[in-house]
Parts: structure tokens; sequence; C-alpha cells
């Protein structure tokens, strides 16, 4: 469901009613002598949640107010950044439903009001989205860890038609993460990221985490109790409107707080990872066997996609995908590349996938909120 998301409210949709509680104070924003926004054309306040507020359980939204020049003009805008869940429960282990939202909303609007700021409902609900993460917790089959999961993905090549700048392999092996100028996936050990904070926060995926440090030790099962999270984050209007297919002019949490779109992309994301780890489960020991499974297997396919498709494995195979895929690259186009590893999903060809990753393939299939009570109740 819905986890992370950036609001932007305009000057006419809230009102600071104390400027003190940001740093810098607010008032000159707003009043003379106006603050100089200097040669970057803007400049910025913050209001945060302290690391001794998180640890006594007080969670709160991260707000910046902006005032920027536009068109010899200056506007003033609030970005308030927030966990719905954390909102709501304290910790993002529960997982939201759509009727969660008018709760949600109450509840930031209360603890605006206690950051000095005052705002309606109303103009919650119709400010402009301009990021959100889409997550799910996925309890694992019994034995299964997370970084058995995680050690499998990092092998596949993924792309989702991206220009992914970035991959990141860390923490031991407890977390990947795919990035892009404007979208995040990101495989995580919950509960090792928790830890993680515990030490230190610049090496933890949530920078938050204080407020949830102790969210398992009531879970006290005689089977161990793992979590891998996987979370989607869409960092610009533009990826939201690609991704979700809602126009920017729509860009609202009501109308993007659903649970179906959230592991509508999940799935997409997830049988994307599936899709590129079958390219390396293909064992071709047998090629005689091999030419004669496809042909029955695809009745109205050619010789020449049998013969592409067996000449693609067995170059991954013996090449590794990124030295094949960068072959092809530098000689032909990234087009390529996509074109080939596409050409495996329209024909029938034995690729197994491991057990556990058909566990979280049915997590995302059938939604169903996670809440802690559950497990501390199941003891």
């Amino acid at each position: 469901m819905i986890d992370t998301v950036t609001l932007r409210l305009t000057e006419s949709q809230f009102r600071i009613i104390d400027h003190d509680k940001f740093s810098p104070s607010t008032y000159n924003f707003f009043h003379p002598p106006f603050a100089r926004m200097g040669g970057r054309g803007y400049i910025d306040a913050y209001q945060n949640t302290t690391k001794s507020e998180l640890k006594e359980g007080i969670y709160k939204p991260q707000l910046t107010l902006r005032k920027r020049w536009h068109t010899s003009e200056p506007l003033i805008f609030l970005y308030i950044q927030f966990s719905a869940p954390k909102i709501l429960f304290g910790n993002n282990f529960d997982e939201l439903v759509d009727s969660d939202l008018d709760k949600i909303l109450s509840e930031l609007s209360s603890k605006l009001i206690a950051m000095g700021v005052g705002l309606r409902i109303k103009d919650l609900k119709e400010a402009k989205v301009t990021k959100i993460h889409y997550s799910k917790n996925i309890v694992l089959p019994d034995y299964v860890i997370p970084s058995m999961v995680i050690g499998e993905v990092r092998k596949i090549d993924f792309n989702l038609h991206l220009e992914l700048t970035e991959r990141d392999y860390r923490n031991s092996g407890h977390s990947i993460r795919f990035h892009a100028n404007d979208f995040e996936l990101i495989l995580y050990d919950k509960k090792k990221d928790l830890q993680k904070s515990m030490n230190s926060d610049s090496r933890s995926i949530e920078k938050d985490n204080a407020i949830q440090l102790n969210l398992f030790e009531k879970i006290k099962k005689k089977k161990p109790f793992e979590v891998l999270r996987i979370e989607a984050r869409l960092n610009t209007s533009n990826k939201i409107k690609s991704e979700s297919g809602i126009s920017k002019k729509y860009h609202t949490i009501e109308s993007l707080f659903s649970s179906q779109l959230s592991t509508k992309l999940l799935r997409r994301y997830w049988n994307n990872l599936n899709q590129s780890y079958r390219l390396l489960s293909y064992d071709i020991e047998d090629k005689e066997k091999f030419l004669a499974t496809f042909i029955v297997n695809n009745p109205d396919a050619k010789l020449s996609n049998a013969l592409s498709i067996y000449a693609l494995i067995e170059f991954t195979k013996h090449m590794g995908i990124s030295k094949f895929r960068n072959l092809i690259d530098k000689k032909f186009s990234r087009r390529t590349w996509y074109s080939l590893k596409a050409s495996l999903n329209r024909y029938k060809i034995n690729g197994k996938l491991p057990d556990h990753f058909d566990a979280i393939t049915n997590v995302l299939n059938n939604y169903e909120p996670l809440h802690l009570d559950d497990y501390i109740n199941s003891i």
C-alpha cells in the first residue's frame, strides 16, 4: 500500500500560525523586511521530527516552506512529507486499507496544528502529490531469509525500460536498490534495517526508524520471523503519471491512495524481475530435446525463432548477462537487448524460479494488509 507521500500546498491552502517553529523563522517570508532569496532564486525553512521525539514515540511530518521566484513574482509553497502508516500506527509494518485515508488526514491535520500550521482537511485532499512511495511488507515462508531473495535478485538484469543510473547492493546483502533519476525500486530486510538504525541511521534505508526500533520485540515465535520489504518510489510528477496512468491534474492523495494501484505497480515490477531471472535459469543440456520441445510448445514459431532463443540462452550462460548485454548495446542499441529479452516471454520455455519467489508473487497477487497484532496474538 502507500507509505511515504510528499504534498505541495500553495499559499492559499495553509496558514503559518507559529513562524518560530521553523528554522529559520518564516516570519520574513511573509512580512518585511523580506528574507533574501539570493542567487539560487529561492529560500527554504524546515521543521522536522527530532531523534529524541522519535525515540519517545512521537512521529511528525517533515515540513519545508519554500519561497521562490516565478515569472518575476515570489511564490510560497509548503511541502509536507510523511509516512502514512506511521501517522496512523507509529510504524510502517502495519499496512493500510483505502478506508483509512480520512483518519490519516485528520491525524495529519492535528499534528500540523501542533507544528504551527493551520489548514483544512479539504486542502490536504486537494494538495498536489509530488512524490509517492508504494510498498509491501512480505512475511517470508519459514526458513527463508530476505538475503536469499536479494542475493538472487542481484543477479538480474532489471530494466523496465528505465535509464538506471545506479545499482546499489549493500549492507552485507540485506538490501538492493535500483535507482533512476525519477524512480527507485528497493528490496530490503526490514528487521536488519531496524538493527542498522540502532547503530547509525546513515546506513539504514529508512531515516526515521527511531520510532519503531522495538517493533518486533513482542514477536517471539519458535520459527524465524523474516520480513522482506519492497518499495517503489515515484519521485517526480512525470513518473507518477507514467506509472499510474493518472493525469498530473489529478495527482492528489485522494486519487493515488489506492491498494489496487499499489499492488498493480509492485506486481508489475516484481514480475519484471521474475522474467529477467528466467533468463538465468534456463539450462539446455540436450540441444536436440530443446529444439523438439520448443517446436511442440510453440507451433506458430519459426525455426529462426528457436535458433534465436537458443543463441540468447547460450550466450548469456557463457558470457554472463552484463557482458553479453554490453556487447549488444555497443554494436546495436538498447532496443535490441530489450527486444531479445521480450522474445523470451513470447514463447513457452521452461525456466525455473526459486520456490520462495512464488510465495512473494502470491502475496502481491492477493493483497492482504499486515497487522503486527495478528502475529503477536498468534503466539
